[in-house]
C-alpha cells in the first residue's frame, strides 16, 4: 500500500493510492472509492486529488476509513490534510509541528525536522555567526547575553547543540567553534516554504525591536516609495538578489568579523495595481 508517511501533500498520497488500487483491481474507480467512503458525489475524490475541492473534517474521517488507516495513520492523514489546506502561517505551524511529532513517534524523519528547528528561532542563525569570533568559553549565559536582544542561557546551549548536530559548526582542539561552510542555502518545497516565511517574519519583528534598543549610529534604516511596472518589479527582485550575493561575498572574505548583523530587505506593494481596476 502507498506509504502515507513519506508524503507531505495529501493529494499526491491519494493519487498514489488510487493508481495503486487501480493497478490491482481493474474495477476500482473514483466512483467505487467514493462509495466506499460513503460520499455521494462520485467525482468528489477526483476533484480533491486534482486540487479543485478540499476535504472537510467529516470527509477526512470517511476517506481514512475507506483506505483502512490505523489510528496513527488516520491522525497523521488528518493533520497533513489541514496542513496543506491551511491559509495562514500560524495554522501551518500548528499542523506542521504535529506532523513532526507524529513522525517522531514512528521513528521516521521524512519531513526535514532539523531544517524546521534551525529556522524555528531567529537566534540559531545569529549564534552560528557569533561563535566564530566570540569565545564564550562554555558560558552560555554570557553567550545569550551577547545577542541583541539577549536570550536565555538554556536557549543558547540548545542552539549550540542543534548547530553541532546539523553539522553547521564544529569545534577544534582548542575548543573554538568554526563554521563547516561559509554560506547556507536551503531550497524548500511549496509544502514547507512557510517555515522560511515564519523565520523571516520573526526577523522583521526583531528588526522592529532594534528601533527601541539599538542606537541610531549602530543601525541603518531607509525607505523609499515609488511607482513601477510589473516588469520593473521583476528587475528589482533580480537586482536585490544580486546585491544580497555581493554583500554575502563581502562578509565571506572579511577576516576580522566582530559583530553579527541581520539584513532585512522588504519590497512589497503599498497600493493596488491599475491592472486590477475594472
Amino acid at each position: 500500500m502507498a506509504d502515507l508517511f513519506v508524503h507531505q501533500n495529501y493529494r499526491e498520497y491519494l493519487r498514489e493510492y488510487y493508481n495503486e488500487q487501480k493497478a490491482l483491481k481493474k474495477q476500482f474507480s473514483y466512483r467505487s472509492f467514493s462509495e466506499k467512503a460513503g460520499i455521494a458525489a462520485p467525482s468528489f475524490l477526483f476533484h480533491v486529488i486534482e486540487g479543485k475541492r478540499n476535504l472537510t473534517k467529516n470527509s477526512v474521517v470517511k476517506v481514512s476509513m475507506a483506505i483502512g488507516h490505523t489510528r496513527n495513520e488516520a491522525e497523521f492523514f488528518e493533520n497533513m490534510v489541514f496542513f496543506n489546506q491551511a491559509q495562514t502561517i500560524t495554522e501551518k505551524t500548528v499542523y506542521y509541528s504535529r506532523l513532526v511529532e507524529l513522525r517522531k513517534s514512528i521513528d521516521l524523519a521524512i519531513i526535514p525536522k532539523d531544517r524546521y528547528e534551525y529556522y524555528s528561532n531567529w537566534y540559531h542563525s545569529v549564534i552560528r555567526e557569533v561563535v566564530t569570533f566570540f569565545d564564550f568559553k562554555d558560558d552560555y549565559n554570557r553567550l545569550g547575553s551577547f545577542l541583541v536582544p539577549r536570550i536565555k542561557a538554556s536557549e543558547a546551549k540548545a542552539s549550540i547543540r542543534l548547530l553541532e548536530r546539523l553539522g553547521f559548526i564544529e569545534r577544534d582542539a582548542q575548543g573554538l567553534y568554526h563554521q563547516t561552510q561559509n554560506l547556507i542555502h536551503v531550497r524548500v518545497g511549496p509544502e514547507d516554504h512557510f517555515v522560511i516565511q515564519k523565520f523571516q517574519i520573526e526577523m522583521v519583528r526583531t528588526a522592529l525591536k532594534a528601533y527601541d534598543t539599538v542606537p541610531v549610529p549602530d543601525r541603518f534604516s531607509s525607505s523609499t516609495t515609488f511607482s513601477i511596472s510589473r516588469e520593473t518589479f521583476g528587475l528589482y527582485k533580480m537586482r536585490l538578489r544580486e546585491l544580497q550575493q555581493q554583500l554575502m561575498e563581502m562578509a565571506r572574505i572579511d577576516e576580522h568579523p566582530g559583530t553579527a548583523y541581520q539584513l532585512t530587505l522588504n519590497l512589497f506593494p503599498v497600493s493596488r495595481s491599475t491592472n486590477d481596476e475594472p
